[in-house]
């Protein structure tokens, strides 16, 4: 059952003490971490920066969102993440869930 992986983050100071030659050093080793990853099995579905001017809107400054094949593919991605340093420049909220219907949501809900 396919899965999606939505992370939240924020840079944190030891991002934002990096020089620009540092910057692209780390983002050169994530794409090749990437590369080890499935793009049959985990998509990159959209990122980009946070809106603070829409209601209840989160603290983080950025989003993406990935589609995984299924939840092994989701924890394969994040721990591919985590193997590229990037928790130490990047403060991040993940959320992990499989893709439902709305039927099925709303009765999860209301068995709550």
């Amino acid at each position: 059952m396919s899965h999606l992986l939505i992370e939240l983050y924020t840079a944190t100071p030891a991002w934002k003490a990096l020089c620009a030659e540092q910057r692209n050093t780390f983002f050169t080793r994530i794409g090749v971490g990437m590369q080890q990853l499935d793009p049959a099995r985990i998509v990159p579905l959209a990122m980009g920066r946070v809106a603070s001017d829409v209601s209840y809107a989160s603290t983080e400054q950025y989003y993406a969102v990935w589609r995984c094949g299924n939840r092994a593919d989701a924890d394969a991605l994040m721990a591919a993440i985590s193997a590229t340093g990037w928790h130490d420049y990047f403060a991040t909220t993940n959320a992990v869930g499989a893709v439902d219907a709305m039927a099925q949501h709303l009765a999860d809900l209301a068995a709550l």
